[in-house]
């Protein structure tokens, strides 16, 4: 029993100095492996002068070993590691230099590089005019002196831009007389007495209520002045096809004579009036 205690004693001891054993050399391995970087650190830090007041000669005189290509470079506080990478000069390109082609002999290799024709320039669009306002023809009567002295009518045709009433441009036209700088009108007269204004048109049936100032009553011409102006007005508005006659108001009221030589307007006029 007792000769047993003392073979698992003595076992003991062998493990516990074999660990010890191990240890020591694991310890060794990583001095050894880091044994730059340890004497690096000691030195730098000076943990010998401050703990035995003075550092080994080994420990001073260590030097740092250079770092490895591709390795990162270990720097002071807060400063940043900056890692070096070979240059690439696999993207790199060359290209030969131009060669004038003087020379009908040269080698191919010494030709000129081709010229590349740049893209083409895409036409230019034609700039638009602008565009035109639309216009249209009106038909005014108007009246002349034959030679005999006789009152005849004469409807020219006149072209104007369009608008929303054309009757109404018509008549108004009408009243402001001919134009004599054109030489379809130069020998037209009016005998729509001066001042007459049209306060109103609108067409209705087939009929057209004109209706105008009081200017419109005074003609100096006398019955054929009246009866003129009346068949002007009648033939400018009957010109266009919504309009078969006329009725005449004078300030909004229909009246049953024109002026004081008593012209009948009481109905609708129409060409075959006159």
């Amino acid at each position: 029993m007792a000769q047993k205690k003392k073979s698992s004693k003595k076992n003991s001891t062998l493990f516990a100095a074999a660990c010890v054993l191990l240890g020591l050399l694991v310890i060794l391995i990583v001095f050894l492996v880091k044994k730059d970087q340890i004497f690096t650190n000691l030195k730098e830090t000076a943990f010998f002068d401050k703990v035995f007041g003075t550092t080994p000669t080994v420990i001073e005189n260590h030097e740092p070993a250079e770092p490895k290509k591709n390795d990162t470079i270990p720097l002071k506080n807060d400063e940043i590691t900056i890692k070096i990478e070979p240059e690439d000069t696999s993207a790199l390109v060359y290209s030969e230099p131009e060669v004038k082609d003087t020379d009908k002999t040269s080698t191919e290799s010494n030709k000129p590089a081709e010229t590349v024709k740049p893209s083409e320039k895409k036409p230019e669009e034609p700039k638009k005019e602008p565009a035109k306002p639309a216009n249209t023809e009106l038909q005014l009567c108007f009246v002349n002196i034959d030679g005999d002295g006789a009152v005849v009518r004469q409807v020219i045709k006149r072209k104007v831009p369009k608008s929303d009433s054309p009757l109404t441009t018509a008549i108004n036209l009408l009243l402001q007389g001919p134009d004599t700088t054109k030489s379809a009108e130069r020998n037209c007269m009016t005998l729509i007495p001066a001042g007459t204004k049209l306060l109103s048109a609108k067409v209705s049936g087939g009929v057209a209520y004109l209706n105008f100032n009081e200017a419109f009553e005074i003609n100096t011409y006398g019955v054929e002045g009246y009866i003129h102006q009346l068949e002007q007005i009648v033939y400018t508005a009957t010109a266009f096809s919504t309009v078969n006659s006329v009725q005449f108001l004078i300030e909004g009221e229909k009246r049953d004579y024109l002026g004081s030589e008593g012209v009948l307007i009481a109905s609708p006029l129409s060409r075959s009036s006159f």
